[in-house]
């Protein structure tokens, strides 16, 4: 399908588990991780990068498409291992309600004094410096914190945006992010679950 041999051409990993994706993308000098797994579940993380091949210290940077337990929940322990997180400017709030809400003994509050903190509008220059042509846009719907990461050569990480053709017609949030993503040329989708 075209979706593996996008896969095989840029060196994107499935590093997911638990129904959810994560996936890991060649960046210069390393790979930027686009969302991980809930809190308390390193030890799964760790072993599904041992079956792919990757190292933790692989791991350069993680982009959170929206902050959900089971797409942040390992955000701040990546963190305190060196992995610099990139937070956009339309996220910054939200982190507070998933710190509030996903409180618990295996979930480690994240701290945003040390993330790189973008405009989306910044995303194009932040990601070329890292090696990789495209922008994140802001994608609500979902949720209000949602962006999605655009590749120039046609891949979207959509997250958890609902696809186009089972939205409701009322649902107008997400299908103007829909619009502004239908704006490239995509040749593939990577969501957070699902194939």
């Amino acid at each position: 399908s075209l979706a593996n041999s996008a896969l095989a051409n840029m060196n994107i990993i499935n590093v997911g588990y638990r129904s959810t994706n994560y996936y890991a993308i060649d960046i210069k000098h390393g790979k930027l991780l686009v969302d991980c797994g809930w809190a308390g579940t390193f030890p799964q993380f760790s072993a599904v990068l041992k079956r792919k091949s990757i190292s933790i210290h692989d791991i350069k940077y993680l982009l959170v498409t929206h902050f959900h337990p089971d797409h942040a929940g390992l955000t701040q322990e990546l963190k305190d291992l060196g992995v610099k997180h990139i937070l956009l400017d339309v996220q910054i709030n939200l982190i507070f309600y998933m710190n509030k809400f996903s409180a618990g003994k295996e979930y480690k509050p994240i701290s945003t004094n040390d993330s790189i903190t973008l405009k989306v509008e910044e995303s194009r220059k932040f990601l070329a410096g890292i090696g990789l042509e495209g922008e994140i846009l802001h994608t609500p719907g979902h949720s209000d914190d949602s962006v999605t990461l655009i590749l120039d050569e046609g891949f979207a990480f959509t997250g958890d945006l609902h696809p186009a053709f089972a939205l409701p017609e009322e649902d107008t949030v997400s299908r103007a992010s829909w619009d502004k993503i239908n704006q490239h040329k995509i040749k593939a989708m990577f969501p957070g679950h699902g194939k």
